[in-house]
């Protein structure tokens, strides 16, 4: 299966290890710690433009990369969902049932 989060980005269900609410964690240390150690390695894509809501982190063939994006969490997991139930459905206007 396969979840649009935003601005042309499609990910594999398979490898997300978590979507978590970055609304509610943005001012912790350990937030920022992980955001600084993502973007010291070069594995951190934001599409949010310093407006992050979401923060999906992935297991990409053994390497550890985290997505921000200004979708919420909720609507991340309803996307999923609804895939889940209606096969090849439209997710963002980009997939079609056949990768």
């Amino acid at each position: 299966m396969f979840v649009h989060i935003g601005n042309n980005i499609i990910l594999e269900e398979k490898n997300i290890i978590g979507i978590y609410n970055v609304e509610s964690m943005r001012d912790t240390v350990e937030y920022k710690n992980l955001i600084e150690s993502l973007k010291r390695t070069d594995n951190l894509v934001s599409q949010a433009n310093g407006d992050a809501r979401s923060l999906i982190m992935t297991n990409e063939k053994g390497k550890i990369i985290g997505y921000e994006t200004n979708i919420s969490t909720m609507s991340i997991a309803k996307r999923a969902e609804e895939k889940k139930t209606k096969k090849g459905t439209l997710l963002g206007g980009f997939y079609n049932g056949k990768i």
